[in-house]
C-alpha cells in the first residue's frame, strides 16, 4: 500500500514538472497586443459575411479582432445571422456564451463559444 501511494505522488510530481510553465508564453488577455486590426481580419475573412455587408458597420463596438472573429464563427456554428448575435455582444454587452444562450437556447453555449474562440484563434494566427 505504501509503495502504491509512492507511486502515485512520484507520478504527480512528474506531472507537475512536465506541465510546469506550459502556458508561460502565452499572455494574459489584458497582456496581449492585437497586432492584427478588426478590419484586416473583416478583409480576410470577407467569406463568412453578405457580401453587401461595410466593414464599419461589421466590426463597430467589438474590442478586438479576436472577439469579432470569435462572433462571427459562432454565428456560422450556430446558424443565426451575425447581425443578431453581434446585438447581444456589443450592444447589449453579453460574453459570447451568454449572446449565444439568448439567440439559440438549445445550443451548448459554453462549448459553442470555446468553438468559436478556438476557430477565431487559429484563423487570426494563419492570417497574420
Amino acid at each position: 500500500m505504501a509503495n502504491g501511494k509512492k507511486a502515485a505522488l512520484a507520478a504527480a510530481i512528474f506531472g507537475a514538472v512536465l506541465l510546469a510553465g506550459v502556458r508561460s508564453d502565452v499572455p494574459t488577455r489584458a497582456e496581449s497586443k492585437d497586432p492584427l486590426t478588426t478590419a484586416d481580419a473583416v478583409k480576410r475573412l470577407r467569406p463568412f459575411l453578405n457580401g453587401g455587408t461595410a466593414t464599419d458597420d461589421v466590426t463597430a463596438g467589438f474590442q478586438s479582432a479576436e472577439d469579432f472573429v470569435a462572433t462571427l464563427h459562432a454565428a456560422r456554428n450556430i446558424r443565426v445571422p451575425f447581425t443578431l448575435l453581434k446585438h447581444q455582444v456589443v450592444d447589449e454587452r453579453k460574453p459570447l456564451a451568454a449572446a449565444i444562450q439568448a439567440v439559440k437556447p438549445a445550443a451548448n453555449a459554453s462549448l459553442e463559444a470555446d468553438l468559436a474562440r478556438s476557430e477565431a484563434r487559429a484563423d487570426l494566427a494563419a492570417i497574420q
